[in-house]
Formats: structure tokens, C-alpha cells, sequence
């Protein structure tokens, strides 16, 4: 490991004992980083970015994303965001919930909703139904909310 750690977004660095962003405004600290670099040494490649999970997407992405996954068809997509009508998958979900407010609930927000919201109990029902963990539903939100 470096003493150094490079950045994807600028020139600055990371200095690893401390994290602290390096760049040529912090004069000093520069320099020492310039002299490092001329002993010879490399700063370590950036870390991934970071991705946050959004925390709602639109009923659109929402039913983009599944179509892309195949999860639903694109014609079952379209219907969703035109008409309100529920995938075959996800109403055999709702069609699962056997109190008759939650199965209402779940319907409402299926046909009806603007928004999702990644918290939402009913998306973990989902995730949770599709056989999925929590990660693979962030991932399916991050994926959502680019497109």
C-alpha cells in the first residue's frame, strides 16, 4: 500500500494515514506529495466509486429496469405506466398477500404509484418474492435511476 491514494475525479490525492485530499492549493502538503512522487514512488489507483442507492425512482425506471431484466416483458412495462396494469409476476406476488388491506395496499401502489421508494416495506416483499437480497434490490434501484 501507498502512501498515497489517487482520485477519479481530479488530480488531488488521499493521503492514506490520515485521508486527507491533497492537491496543489495545500502548498505543503503538495510538495511533499511532488517529492514522494519523484523518489520514485506511484499513488495507489482510486477506489471504486461509490454509488448511492436513490432512494425513490419513478414508476417508469421502476418498470424499465424490470423489462431490461427481463423480469417483465416490455409490452407488461408499457401497460404499467400507461394503464396501471400489474405484471404477471408482481400480481402473483400481491395474490400471495393474504390480508385483504395489504393485498388492497399492494395493489394500490403497484397500479397506481408515481414513485417507489426503496424503504418501502413492500419493496423488500418483492426483492424477497424475486428470491432476491437486499443488495441485489439496491442494485436494482442504482441500476433504475439511470435510465
Amino acid at each position: 500500500m501507498a502512501d498515497y491514494r489517487a482520485r477519479s475525479d481530479t488530480d488531488a490525492v488521499v493521503r492514506v494515514s490520515d485521508n486527507a485530499i491533497i492537491g496543489p492549493e495545500n502548498v505543503d502538503d503538495w510538495a511533499a506529495y511532488q517529492a514522494w512522487v519523484a523518489d520514485g514512488n506511484t499513488a495507489d489507483p482510486p477506489e471504486p466509486d461509490f454509488v448511492p442507492v436513490p432512494p425513490v425512482i419513478s414508476d417508469r425506471q421502476f418498470f424499465q429496469q424490470a423489462a431490461v431484466m427481463s423480469i417483465i416483458t416490455q409490452a407488461e412495462a408499457l401497460a404499467a405506466v400507461q394503464t396501471g396494469a400489474i405484471p404477471a409476476v408482481l400480481q402473483s406476488v400481491v395474490d400471495g398477500i393474504t390480508d385483504p388491506d395489504q393485498k388492497f395496499a399492494a395493489t394500490m401502489l403497484l397500479s397506481g404509484a408515481t414513485v417507489f421508494e426503496r424503504n418501502h416495506p413492500f419493496t423488500e416483499a418483492v426483492g424477497a418474492a424475486l428470491g432476491w437480497t437486499s443488495v441485489q434490490v439496491d442494485q436494482f434501484f442504482i441500476a433504475a435511476a439511470q435510465l
